[in-house]
């Protein structure tokens, strides 16, 4: 299992995630409100799309790791399914968004970006809404015997 200073990297990864792709997102939405902040923060919000949906990948794959090298509490296999599942739900909603962010600030710098622009926006919230539905299953999963 993956581990950085012995913490497992899923939970370390997550939080790249969790800070990258709504960043991204809002970027996305107000760049696609004003097109005219395409030029100099496109950039930003490209490489903040395309850097969220690399930490999704490597989250999901040290999350398995994870996965293999700990006992799930009894009753909890539902909860963990339905985790995975909402994380892999987010890898395959960033990187449509990584991809329209990317092309949408290449054709921004031609003056061409703006159908892209907002289809990146679009993209970025439903990236957010998985990314959300993964941390919520998350954090039900670690957390649901201590608080429920």
């Amino acid at each position: 299992m993956f581990s950085v200073a012995g913490v497992p990297a899923h939970p370390l990864l997550v939080h790249a995630v969790v800070v990258l792709l709504p960043l991204a997102a809002l970027g996305a939405v107000a760049v696609a409100v004003r097109p005219v902040w395409a030029r100099p923060y496109g950039l930003l919000v490209a490489a903040g799309a395309l850097g969220g949906a690399v930490a999704a990948v490597a989250a999901r794959i040290a999350g398995e790791q994870l996965e293999d090298a700990i006992e799930i509490t009894p009753g909890f296999e539902p909860v963990i399914d339905q985790h995975e599942r909402f994380g892999t739900l987010t890898v395959l909603t960033s990187w449509p968004f990584a991809v329209l962010a990317v092309a949408a600030y290449l054709l921004a710098r031609r003056d061409r970006g703006r159908i892209v622009g907002v289809l990146a926006a679009v993209a970025g919230v439903v990236a957010v809404v998985a990314t959300v539905l993964a941390g919520h299953s998350g954090a039900a999963a670690v957390w649901g015997d201590v608080v429920g």
